[in-house]
């Protein structure tokens, strides 16, 4: 048998297609990404910010202000009530995908077991002491029958590895330290990046990220089919598979100058620069979704135009406007974070946009078509001729097109004759 060498081994290459391209110019979608609703993560109140920021300056010499905090249902209805005042050409409002932290630490069981192992709340059992604001997953799904409000799977804990953060909690040193100080406080955060997953063998991420895909199920009262986090390694994502998801979130990102950012800080985490927007992989069977414009601190008149130029382009917006924008210890934040997409809404609306979630922008890719629930209605988009048979609901017998009200039958073998276009199901 001849030896064999290194330049003569073939590594398997992986396999991209885009299977339904979409006419990003004549349907002119706009997804909202945003992530981080749950985490009870930094502070709870301004005071506790503040020990926060002096503990991260003692040890890190970090002069980081502490702003992010847990939502309430009054900053839910906020949120909602904005989101309401704007619809797309099809009449449906503009909607949010929110990406979910569904477990945060129950600092008491862990206090009481003297640190030796770990324990956590789920999101739909409630919240950490201290950090209570009231119904919140109630609230969620009061924006999800609005039909601007829906989440997907974001995280267990948010930004954190629980094994690692344990190790922390009982090692001598300064980071220790510091974790004990943090945790004091109910307060979990590091100021720094311990990645979700870090250190974890496959099973122990299956087991975590079937935790918390149980507990996002019990939570919102449907199993989520799109995911993201900076966290992953490649077996994290064919878990999530394993677990439902059919669209992966954030697989890349492009500033407004259309150049891929890359997360020097992140080296571990599986994102891929190479990847197109709507890109499918046959090994995971998930479609991958890249974030091309930002509604973070940018005005609305710079994000505006960089949306219509990714219209014209052929390529669909998606927005990230991460949870501080509209939930914050400074409401000064809170009225310019409110400010800024409205006026970018607004603008949107004018356009022509339509108002898309990560989950029905990923099956339109996969598929060629896309079914979601609002309210009691149930909407259908067929953007591709060559789409695959839609299944049709079983009690589903007519459709309306948006918005000009065509009526279309769905024959008794559910099938039925559509022109690309949104509809209503009867």
């Amino acid at each position: 048998m001849d030896p064999i060498h290194p330049d003569k081994i073939f590594l398997p290459t992986r396999v991209w297609s885009i299977r339904h391209p979409i006419d990003s110019d004549r349907w002119r979608p706009v997804v909202f990404e945003s992530d981080d609703w749950g985490s009870a993560e930094s502070a709870p109140d301004i005071a506790t910010a503040q020990r926060v920021a002096h503990a991260w300056n003692d040890y890190y010499q970090s002069d980081r202000a502490v702003l992010t905090t847990l939502e309430s249902p009054a900053d839910l209805e906020r949120l909602f009530a904005a989101l309401e005042k704007f619809h797309g050409v099809d009449g449906l409002p503009a909607v949010f995908t929110a990406f979910a932290c569904v477990a945060n630490p129950d600092f008491d069981a862990i206090r009481r077991a003297n640190f030796s192992r770990y324990a956590w709340i789920g999101i739909d059992r409630g919240v950490p002491q201290g950090w209570e604001r009231g119904a919140i997953t109630a609230a969620w799904r009061a924006g999800i029958t609005r039909g601007v409000f829906a989440p997907e799977f974001h995280s267990f804990l948010h930004h954190t590895c629980p094994k690692t953060w344990m190790q922390l909690l009982t090692t001598p040193g300064r980071d220790g330290d510091l974790a004990r100080k943090l945790f004091d406080l109910n307060v979990f955060t590091q100021g720094r990046h311990i990645p979700e997953y870090e250190g974890l063998n496959v099973r122990e991420q299956a087991i975590q990220v079937k935790a918390g895909i149980e507990t996002f199920t019990r939570a919102v009262g449907y199993e989520p089919a799109a995911a993201v986090t900076s966290d992953a390694y490649p077996v994290t994502e064919v878990i999530w598979a394993l677990c439902g998801i059919r669209t992966v979130c954030l697989k890349n990102c492009k500033d407004h100058n259309g150049a891929v950012v890359v997360y020097h800080t992140k080296p571990w985490n599986n994102q891929d620069p190479y990847v197109p927007m709507g890109a499918y992989s046959p090994l995971e069977d998930v479609v991958y979704l890249s974030r091309n414009a930002w509604l973070e601190n940018e005005p609305a008149d710079e994000t505006g135009p960089i949306i219509q130029r990714l219209w014209a382009q052929g390529e669909p917006a998606v927005v990230s406007s991460h949870r501080i924008h509209y939930v914050s210890l400074r409401p000064e934040n809170v009225d310019q974070g409110f400010a800024r997409l409205e006026d970018l809404l607004g603008r949107l609306t004018a356009a022509g946009a339509r108002f898309l979630t990560s989950a029905e922008l990923g099956d339109l890719y996969r598929q060629g078509w896309s079914l979601r629930a609002v309210g009691p209605k149930q909407i259908l988009r067929k953007w591709s001729e060559d789409s695959e048979p839609i299944r049709f609901p079983n009690n589903a017998r007519h459709l309306i097109q948006r918005p000009d009200r065509h009526r279309f039958e769905i024959g008794a073998n559910g099938a039925a004759k559509l022109p690309l276009g949104d509809y209503e199901l009867e």
